[in-house]
């Protein structure tokens, strides 16, 4: 469609700058993400080093090598790489990107497709029905590195200084989680429940791999729509990690919670973590996954409560907040360790 008259701008105004920068920003962000999912980016935090592949070099890896000239000089553009001489090595931007590829992978494997189509999911009539599409095995994936910079470690914490005997997660992804707590702990069980039979097959794989189905089981179903099984019967410790959003609106979140006392009756805590909505304009100190997360699910019609909402929910649906503990990643992240009301 044609674009609404402006003054006239002299090529130079925006073919360079920071207009252009955004431009070239977002084909760095899809390098990045490729460069993760390939393993370049592992290998090259492990040896240093890489070779730059000639446009028409070898193809025994069986990987075009123009691509994989296009991803390290693109990367190079964001700083993440040095190149000299034919060969690749870690950039002054390097040990950033590396910390942070979880959210470049959540955000162009896992949700690319669907903000590329947000035109099409804008108007009301085109919000009906499963209306948007994302790779959720990528989500679950770019979720378990996003979790692992610092919220992995507070669960663990928790429930070392607290032993469990049946720990169920709400929205397990890979089930990485519950795998970590098994092999630590191996007199706990675990239950992983997930919405997603992608999520569902990917911690599958995992627990297999691991030799730990006779200790971690996972099924899918719906966090918010669970019914009471004998299988629920004895656990104790119910975590839900960020999917906790997924309950609401206000009325759903405290029918799901309060729904939770009944079809866990043991439960003597939940952990719950998750990434609360902003509540100021973003800015130029505005953080890594703030605009990605909340444009995300606006775009699912999905609401992101703030802080003071879901100390609301907790209140109204029978849980004691008996502490909560901010996260820096995820930024805007928080652990809420809940309690059933009047056990505290």
């Amino acid at each position: 469609m044609p674009s609404a008259p402006t003054r006239a701008l002299d090529p130079r105004d925006w073919t360079s700058g920071p207009v252009a920068d955004i431009f070239s920003a977002y084909v760095a962000a899809s390098a990045l993400s490729a460069a993760h999912e390939l393993g370049l980016l592992d290998r090259l935090a492990a040896t240093g080093t890489a070779a730059l592949p000639g446009r028409d070099g070898d193809r025994s890896g069986g990987l075009d090598p123009g691509v994989l000239r296009r991803i390290w000089v693109t990367l190079s553009w964001a700083q993440i790489v040095e190149i000299k001489d034919d060969r690749v090595a870690p950039g002054r931007n390097f040990d950033a990107a590396y910390a942070a590829r979880g959210y470049f992978y959540w955000l162009v494997r896992g949700n690319g497709e669907m903000f590329a189509a947000a035109p099409g999911m804008t108007g009301l009539d085109q919000r009906q029905g499963r209306f948007y599409h994302r790779d959720m095995r990528a989500v679950a994936l770019g979720s378990l590195l996003i979790g692992d910079t610092e919220v992995e470690g507070l669960f663990d914490k928790l429930i070392a200084d607290v032993p469990a005997r049946t720990v169920v997660d709400l929205g397990c992804g890979s089930a990485h989680r519950l795998l970590r707590i098994a092999r630590d702990h191996p007199d706990v069980r675990g239950i992983g429940i997930d919405i997603s039979g992608e999520a569902v097959q990917v911690a599958s794989e995992a627990v297999a791999a691991a030799g730990l189905g006779r200790q971690v089981s996972v099924r899918r179903a719906d966090a918010r729509a669970l019914d009471p099984d004998p299988d629920y019967a004895d656990a104790d410790t119910v975590l839900c990690v960020f999917m906790g959003h997924d309950f609401w609106p206000f009325p759903d979140c405290v029918r799901t919670l309060r729904r939770l006392r009944s079809v866990f009756p043991a439960a003597q805590r939940l952990l719950l973590c998750d990434v609360a909505r902003t509540t100021g304009p973003p800015g130029p100190g505005t953080s890594i996954f703030t605009l990605g997360f909340e444009f995300a699910h606006a775009l699912m019609g999905v609401y992101v409560p703030d802080l003071a909402e879901w100390h609301e929910a907790f209140a109204a649906s029978g849980w004691h907040c008996a502490a909560v503990q901010p996260t820096t990643a995820p930024p805007n992240g928080f652990l809420f360790q809940l309690t059933p009301a009047g056990s505290e």
